[in-house]
């Protein structure tokens, strides 16, 4: 009867919530929905987030983009025309690019500052973004490019963690013909300057996100509805004899699910309002968002928090099917057959994809035949590895039941018989599980393989290190700022002339004075050509014609006649040179050229190509935990079911360690055993790939961190599935059926 003065659809939700704290499985539902909407708002909001992070990346590189001055109006600089003279450069610290740029004032203070520049910095001063300048201090370089007299602020950074200078060079060392003529700044169209030439585009983290967080997160929202459905099915039958009618029965659902989707909701409201209040670093890609992009973009994530809330209620609404009719009152059983053919190809896909492409194509000269097979492979083990587990659970069953069977235990022999007789229901919850560890994994390493010439450059890189620096590409017109760098070096180090090859010519010329022949085996006085040293055969390969033709000459090492088209350094004792003690003199005489290792351009390229397959774990990752609650919850669902069939066994033993045993071999091993077998087979089948020639590079610490997170789940979901048929145990009462 309606109660006066309450309206029956609140009455309705009261009804709902209420029911859904005196159901069977209600707190498993509770948690399911709960994890489900926090989830969803994870992976919504992190879409949202990459829009608003990009959107002020672009405006804030149009504000800082030079405005151009057209190179034959230079002569217009006395009507007022340019502001400033500015110049951008690469360098590296740690391994990563970043970008330097050399601006002179035409103007002297009333020169336009770039943003984020409080002052002109003076000649031989910089300014530095917080990134670079930690980055230089790992390698006790702060001052690499002069004085730090500031620091660029957030209005001038396209994200805080960019790495960023305003160099400030020294009268002489810039070549003027370098120099580009600016009137300002603010373009208005996105600029090739820092971060913005080196990040993926917003469609490819837009996909990433989706494939990898957003569809494991749905799926974890199709089983959060269906939990507890039996428990549903009959209180909707109850409703429908009463005469409620379907607008009554989806405000009962309503009422039982607000509460844990509100809860979700709220953890992805708080998690905005903190990126919001402040700077947050994305842990293991070590990527900070802005602040101030997530406020202007306040509107859309909150939306999106209530976008995920919507969908959960919305699934739990669409997703209640109308009970059905059975032959009886006892629930049927989900009985599944272990396929044989599908455990016996699990090795064959196995060998195919991890020696198939080697035996086919021993040479690696058809690219289609390795990624034919490598793929048939790959697809093929992750498609029937479940089974293969699903079987060694049922191997495991009969051996419990053996043991049961001999010592007494009725742990061992209730779990073996369950395994015995579901190994569909194991295989369907470790299927997710293995295949989402092996599918990311193969993401990885193919968004980290490199090219031919990123493979050389590393293999040169780690025969010669640092101890043969490139200077140079080209190297200033004036020989007075070489020179000067040349007689600035750190004690050990000398350099010679680098003459590259002429049409004519195969060869590659070094000339310099005797010290530095001697440092490369070379013999001084005569004819210098005995030099012994392997790191001129790996120069030969890199710049010449491969064939170890070098010249050795002795002189001088900037001839005017000739001028060298690159410096190389070495040291006298062959070990690694002080590259920040180099850079340092080098961007004190000659702010123009680079200096690297041999294969440095390369190094930079292969080293870029580690962020985006980082990101691509670290999302993975997170859809891989999200699959694993999934699949959890599911079978804890059944396992809730079975453990009411077996209450009795308490009072007959006397003890409740027996749903311990069962819920180990029924949840926690199948879990524990689809992580390892999963991260097994996804380094194994990554060989062909992180092997000689493939390229690949496993990453390992995020590999070993998915592990770590699904055997801790796994821990999870058995001591909540003992505690669970426990409590049911505890509840049970004889009664005549």
């Amino acid at each position: 009867m309606r109660r006066t003065g309450t309206p029956l659809w609140r009455q309705l939700l009261r009804i709902g919530r209420a029911a859904g704290r005196g159901a069977r499985g209600g707190r498993l539902r509770f948690v399911a929905l709960l994890c489900a909407t926090a989830a969803l708002c994870l992976g919504l909001t992190s879409v949202v987030a990459g829009f608003a992070t990009y959107d002020g990346r672009a405006l804030r590189g149009a504000d800082r983009a030079p405005v151009f001055l057209p190179r034959g109006e230079g002569d217009k600089r006395g009507e007022g025309e340019a502001a400033a003279r500015w110049r951008q450069m690469f360098d590296t610290a740690g391994g990563l690019q970043h970008d330097v740029i050399t601006i002179e004032p035409l103007r002297g203070a009333d020169s336009p500052l770039p943003p984020g520049v409080a002052a002109w910095p003076g000649p031989g001063q910089a300014v530095l973004s917080p990134a670079l300048r930690a980055a230089l201090a790992t390698e006790g370089s702060v001052d690499r490019y002069g004085k730090v007299v500031g620091t660029i602020g957030a209005e001038g950074l396209s994200v805080p963690g960019e790495r960023l200078a305003y160099v400030h060079a020294p009268a002489g060392a810039v070549d003027p013909g370098t120099l580009w003529d600016i009137v300002g700044y603010g373009s208005g169209s996105v600029a090739t300057v820092g971060d913005q030439i080196r990040v993926q585009s917003l469609a490819t983290f837009t996909a990433a996100v989706a494939g990898l967080t957003l569809l494991p997160a749905g799926a974890l929202v199709v089983i959060a509805a269906r939990s507890g459905a039996a428990a549903r099915d009959r209180r909707t039958a109850l409703l429908g004899a009463l005469g409620a009618g379907r607008r009554a029965r989806a405000l009962v659902d309503l009422g039982e699910a607000a509460v844990p989707v509100a809860l979700g909701a709220l953890f992805g409201t708080v998690l905005v309002l903190c990126a919001q209040l402040g700077n947050v670093t994305v842990p293991v890609v070590d990527f900070a968002l802005a602040a101030a992009d997530l406020r202007r973009w306040g509107p859309q994530l909150y939306g999106a928090v209530a976008a995920a809330a919507f969908l959960v209620l919305a699934a739990v609404l669409l997703l209640h099917r109308a009970p059905t009719r059975s032959g009886g009152t006892r629930p049927t059983p989900r009985a599944g057959r272990v396929s044989r053919v599908a455990v016996w190809s699990c090795p064959v896909f196995l060998l195919v994809g991890t020696r198939g492409p080697g035996l086919a194509d021993p040479q690696g000269t058809s690219p289609l035949l390795f990624l034919g097979l490598y793929a048939v492979g790959v697809v093929g083990t992750l498609a029937t590895l479940p089974a293969v587990v699903s079987l060694l659970v049922r191997w495991a069953g009969r051996g419990l039941v053996r043991l049961g069977n001999r010592r007494g235990r009725p742990g061992p022999l209730i779990a073996g018989r369950w395994n015995m007789a579901q190994p569909g229901v194991c295989a369907r919850m470790v299927a997710g599980v293995v295949i989402a560890i092996g599918l990311v994994s193969q993401i990885q390493l193919w968004s980290s393989r490199l090219n031919e010439p990123m493979l050389e450059a590393r293999a040169v890189a780690a025969r010669v290190g640092e101890s043969m620096l490139v200077v140079g590409d080209p190297l200033p017109k004036n020989p007075a700022p070489v020179d000067g760098f040349l007689g600035a070096l750190p004690p050990g180090v000398h350099g010679l002339g680098l003459h590259l090859p002429q049409e004519e010519e195969d060869r590659l010329i070094l000339r310099g004075p005797c010290a530095a022949l001697t440092a490369v085996g070379a013999t001084c006085g005569g004819d210098p050509k005995t030099g012994v040293d392997h790191r001129l055969r790996e120069l030969d390969a890199w710049y010449g014609s491969g064939h170890g033709t070098i010249q050795l000459q002795e002189g001088p090492v900037t001839d005017r006649s000739a001028p060298p088209d690159q410096i190389v350094l070495v040291g006298a004792d062959r070990s690694d040179l002080p590259v920040a003690a180099v850079k340092k003199v080098y961007y004190q005489h000659m702010a123009g050229p680079s200096v690297s290792e041999m294969s440095g351009e390369w190094l930079v390229g292969a080293a870029e190509l580690e962020k985006p397959a980082t990101w691509v774990m670290f999302l993975g990752l997170a859809g891989v935990v999200f699959l694993t609650l999934a699949a959890g919850l599911n079978n804890l669902g059944d396992f809730l079911g079975f453990s009411r069939s077996v209450a009795p066994v308490s009072v007959l033993t006397g003890s409740r360690r027996v749903f311990a045993a069962t819920a180990w071999w029924t949840i926690g091993l199948p879990l524990a055993l689809a992580a390892v077998v999963g991260t097994a087979a996804a380094v194994w089948l990554g060989t062909p790939l992180t092997g000689p020639g493939g390229g690949a590079t496993q990453s390992w610490p995020v590999l070993l961190a998915t592990l770590a997170a699904v055997e801790l789940l796994a821990l999870l979901f058995w001591t909540w599935a003992t505690a669970t048929a426990t409590r049911e145990a505890m509840r049970w009462r004889p009664r005549a059926d």
